[in-house]
This record gives structure tokens, C-alpha cells and sequence, in this order.
């Protein structure tokens, strides 16, 4: 398994996702196992804004808005924000065709999800993702 950040340090995640009931399921999960503390953003200049302003551990992205998503992982891989350039990122698409695979691939992605959807999908790769956080852990926060 693979660990987000020490220890004595709180994971943190964002979830760019645009559709409200997936976003809130995933913060959910997360909140649920006290895997990390969530940052909710409902599009990419959102999520944007976040990533500027708050480092993160984690990364899950949805692909809705196919450029401006590639573009936000492109500058996160680029390392323009104050996260690493190296954190886990999922990416979830409703389909995914070959180039899309190896471009995903090239920007090392952890997991691609594609929609629909099982909840245990969900939390198999969250919890591959951070393994280990800490007691705190599990607070979820909303950028409007």
C-alpha cells in the first residue's frame, strides 16, 4: 500500500468532481474510514483556486471537462502548486479511449475510474491511496 504523508502529519485530499452526489460520496467515504481531510470542488477553476492556495496529498479529478482537467494535472505534474508534483491522483471519466490511457499513463496516474461507479471501487482505491492517516483525519471542507 501506498502512504500519502507521515504520520504525524494530516493527509489531505481534493476532489474536483462537477456532479454534487459523487463528490459528496467520495468526501463521505473518506470522512467515514478518517482517511484524510477533503476539499470539495465542483470544477476545475475551483479545484485550480484550492491547489494555489493548499497543498494537498491527494488528487481525484474527474475528466468532465476534458482539457481544462488535463491542463490542471499537466501544471500539478509541472509542479506550480504548492502540493507535490509527485501526489497520487485519480482520475474518473465516464469513458477512455487509447490515447487518453497513454497520456494518463505518461502523467502518472494512479487509477483511472471510469463511470458508473461501484462504491467498493471507491474505497478500495481511496484506501490504497492512505493507508495510514492520521486520528484527526476525516474533516471535509467545501469551496464554493
Amino acid at each position: 500500500m501506498r502512504q500519502l504523508s507521515n504520520a504525524s502529519t494530516q493527509t489531505t485530499m481534493l476532489v474536483v468532481e462537477p456532479y454534487g452526489v459523487f463528490r459528496s460520496t467520495v468526501a463521505a467515504v473518506v470522512r467515514e474510514l478518517h482517511l484524510a481531510q477533503v476539499h470539495q470542488a465542483a470544477s476545475i477553476p475551483i479545484g485550480t483556486q484550492v491547489l494555489m492556495n493548499t497543498a494537498v496529498d491527494a488528487l481525484v479529478l474527474s475528466l468532465e471537462d476534458n482539457d481544462a482537467a488535463l491542463d490542471l494535472l499537466i501544471r500539478l505534474r509541472a509542479g506550480e502548486f504548492p502540493s507535490s508534483a509527485s501526489i497520487p491522483v485519480v482520475v474518473t471519466a465516464t469513458a477512455c479511449g487509447g490515447a487518453l490511457a497513454l497520456r494518463l499513463k505518461e502523467l502518472a496516474v494512479f487509477r483511472l475510474l471510469l463511470k458508473p461507479l461501484r462504491i467498493r471501487e471507491v474505497v478500495q482505491t481511496l484506501e490504497a491511496m492512505a493507508p495510514e492517516c492520521s486520528p484527526e483525519a476525516g474533516s471535509v471542507v467545501t469551496h464554493a
